[in-house]
């Protein structure tokens, strides 16, 4: 059965380290396979070497993909290897063996003796042969189809849109027709907890904002005021919503959205039953700025990730007044030149509530064996290393993959209060660092999506759920690079 070695060959195709995964492939002798799925998967590895080689090699590699491709579709009546292989043929200067597989595709999809696909796919497909072959209505025509058919379905839409792009570009015509067609933007929102019971001024600013942006999905956490403000307005507008908490739910609830008043609850309340998504780490059960930053950078992350795999942008809203002060995260985000809209309310209360706790964020890097000499034994035997940001954590972590790459990593991004140890019973890197696959760097997921805003070169898959004595605990896994 090959079809989990392939499963874990994409994922870290995924990631974004070709050379490992193509050493995956032939270690795991799916070289000279035939299976359709494992010479598509060959298509796909020699295709993604190719976009990162020039000259002679990339001609030669861009020939071998579409030959895998080639072979895959010689094996069954499927459109994907087929039309893969038309436009790979078209991108390495071999517009007439494109000309004669898109032609192949549509007389295919005639047929109607293929391989099963969705009706987007199949008018995708369709699209994209016509593009080939110059027909640009009729490529405009069956995109659209494609498009009315799985409206929401904007990862699909993210991956025609790219291999048009790509079309496009060796046509030498413009893709600004594109933009239009792209999947709207991620946003992540928050703002200040000291709305004026008259709500009237910074309802109205945020309805424009949200109108302005468009986005198709919102991130961000609930507290009283203005948090919870923009999440009615976008579930208004049908924005899908996802909430990221600092803490565990009753933690917040009442820290964050009871102490300001009951009337506060009953919205918080709908909204959590109305999300798309709810993320409130149950281990953190104080309130704290570091807990708030965490959660924050979490949320962006996803945001950002979300407009990755869209191909498309994130946005940061924040409600706030001119005295405040950007936080920690916004730093973040801002020094990575990524669009912020502000809004400045005339009329705002001014903060209020006790100083909240003392707490760190410390990246804790954790294997089971002793691999770099700063690394300490924790209680229960493994080892472990604490940093004071991720990047740096994973700078350390490529390192000693590099020097034992038949060990794995865990790597937690963990809020700690002053008088708690890091290499507690609760650490989830020690956790998860007997699981770790080896070659990899195994963290808690959805901390693994700040990763996107702290480290962007780090990317993160999602990789399942590992069993510990906490409960089942959603990982995703990183490969560095090979070489």
């Amino acid at each position: 059965m090959i079809l989990p070695i392939l499963a874990q060959i994409r994922r870290v195709a995924r990631s974004g380290d070709t050379v490992r995964a193509w050493t995956m492939f032939g270690a795991a002798g799916l070289l000279p396979s035939r299976d359709a799925d494992a010479l598509t998967l060959k298509g796909r590895l020699l295709k993604d070497r190719a976009l990162r080689s020039e000259g002679a090699e990339r001609a030669a590699l861009l020939d071998e993909a579409r030959q895998a491709y080639l072979q895959a579709a010689s094996d069954c009546r499927a459109t994907y290897p087929l039309i893969n292989a038309a436009t790979l043929a078209f991108l390495n200067d071999r517009p007439a063996d494109a000309a004669v597989l898109a032609r192949q595709v549509l007389a295919l999809l005639d047929s109607g003796d293929h391989v099963q696909e969705t009706r987007y796919w199949l008018a995708a497909t369709a699209a994209e042969a016509h593009l080939l072959l110059g027909d640009e209505a009729a490529a405009w025509a069956a995109l659209a189809q494609a498009m009315a058919a799985a409206p929401d379905a904007w990862e699909d839409h993210a991956a025609t849109l790219r291999q048009f792009h790509e079309i496009l570009t060796r046509q030498g015509r413009s893709t600004a027709i594109l933009d239009p067609l792209r999947p709207p933007p991620s946003l992540y929102f928050s703002g200040i907890i000291g709305l004026p019971d008259n709500e009237e001024e910074a309802r109205t600013k945020i309805e424009a904002a949200l109108d302005q942006i468009a986005p198709g999905a919102a991130f961000g956490a609930l507290a009283a005021g203005a948090d919870i403000l923009i999440a009615e307005c976008a579930l208004f507008r049908g924005i899908q919503l996802h909430i990221v908490l600092p803490t565990s739910l009753d933690v917040f609830r009442q820290s964050s959205v009871g102490r300001f008043g009951d009337h506060w609850l009953a919205r918080f309340d709908r909204l959590i039953d109305m999300a798309d998504s709810l993320d409130a780490p149950d281990a953190i059960t104080s309130l704290s700025n570091a807990a708030i930053d965490k959660g924050c950078e979490i949320a962006m992350g996803l945001a950002l990730r979300r407009a990755d795999a869209f191909a498309t942008q994130a946005i940061a809203l924040h409600i706030g007044r001119a005295s405040d002060q950007p936080a920690p995260a916004y730093r973040l985000w801002q020094s990575r030149a990524l669009p912020v809209r502000k809004i400045i309310l005339e009329q705002s209360m001014p903060p209020s509530g006790d100083a909240l706790p003392m707490a760190a964020n410390k990246a804790v890097l954790a294997s089971t064996t002793r691999l770099a000499p700063t690394m300490r034994e924790s209680a229960n035997g493994l080892h472990f290393q604490a940093f004071d940001d991720m990047t740096t954590a994973m700078l350390q972590a490529s390192l000693i993959l590099r020097d034992w790459p038949d060990h794995g990593l865990a790597l937690e991004y963990q809020t700690v209060m002053p008088n708690d140890p890091i290499d507690g019973e609760e650490c989830l890197a020690l956790l998860l660092a007997p699981a770790a696959p080896a070659g990899s760097i195994c963290m808690p997921w959805p901390q693994a999506a700040a990763m996107a805003l702290q480290g962007p070169g780090y990317r993160f898959e999602i990789a399942g759920e590992v069993m510990t004595r906490q409960g089942d605990c959603p990982v995703g896994h990183y490969y560095p690079p090979s070489s």
